[in-house]
């Protein structure tokens, strides 16, 4: 039996300010959790500004460069396989709007059917020159009443540019077919967050969600541009980065608690997405915080 599919929400909001601004500098290893499969109830507007990273949302690959703009619709099952290019060099790659769903009902009484398309590999000027003004906002601002109410106004705009850009009836573009597809994609992932430190083979989850080892291969790579031994090994290497930082356990003790079968695996695995160990990523990120 699978677990429930947890509703998700990415932020706490104000009732004065229902959004959140912030840049991704694509990304340092700790922001990895950004990139990984994911989903969340509110509306998600991604304006890059530099880079070539690839988008897949609701099992459809997305090619991003410097003046597209992204939405990613509510509940969307979404992740992103970065540019290396631009990969951890301090620079700012991405500003992104977060739009709280409470916020959008009040605007689009039918927002629940509605879904934004991505049609358009360049965004009109006008939709640029709102996300260039609206980062100045980013959530490091400490923002007064008249700002948030300017912000408000701006996002009012961005949202109608947004939908003569392209919007349709959710069951049009996600038959309900596909529906069930993706939330049992959400339960896939979820079931991965919930036992990744358990022994977990494709062959596994396959059976326990009703795909064929074969269908789930093919559909698990379409909707995450990644293999599923892939996709686990990088959550793995995320949880055990945050226990690298937190705490002084041994790198064997890190690798354990973390899914790997012992440290020689979790080195191996650690500088081949990094190009660093553990240790030194450890001492590195320590060196950096005195």
């Amino acid at each position: 039996m699978s677990e429930p599919i947890a509703k998700r929400q990415m932020f706490e909001y104000d009732i004065d300010n229902p959004f959140h601004i912030y840049y991704i500098p694509y990304p340092e290893p700790e922001n990895l959790s950004l990139l990984l499969n994911h989903w969340h109830e509110e509306l998600e507007i991604v304006y890059t500004l530099r880079g070539h990273s690839i988008h897949y949302i609701d099992g459809m690959r997305i090619c991003s460069n410097p003046g597209r703009l992204i939405v990613v619709n509510s509940e969307s099952a979404h992740n992103i396989i970065p540019d290396r290019a631009v990969y951890g060099d301090g620079g700012k790659v991405v500003v992104v709007l977060i739009i709280s769903r409470e916020f959008l009902e009040e605007v689009f009484p039918n927002f629940k059917s509605m879904y934004f398309l991505n049609e358009k590999e360049t965004a009109c000027p006008e939709i640029g020159a709102l996300m260039q003004e609206l980062s100045r906002y980013d959530d490091m601002v400490k923002l007064s009443a008249y700002e948030k109410i300017y912000i408000r106004g701006l996002v009012l705009q961005l949202l109608y540019h947004i939908t003569q850009e392209g919007v349709a009836e959710r069951d049009a573009i996600l038959p309900i077919n596909n529906q069930k597809n993706i939330e049992r994609l959400k339960g896939v992932m979820q079931y991965i967050e919930n036992h990744y430190k358990e022994k977990l083979t494709q062959c596994e989850i396959a059976e326990k969600f009703y795909f064929s080892k074969e269908y789930f291969a093919r559909f698990f790579k379409k909707h995450t541009g990644m293999t599923f031994v892939e996709y686990l090994t990088k959550y793995r290497l995320q949880k055990a980065q945050t226990q690298l930082l937190s705490s002084d356990a041994s790198i064997l003790d890190v690798a354990l608690n973390n899914g790997f079968s012992d440290d020689r695996r979790l080195i191996l695995a650690f500088k081949k997405q990094y190009g660093i160990t553990p240790f030194q990523y450890r001492k590195m990120e320590r060196n950096r915080e005195k």
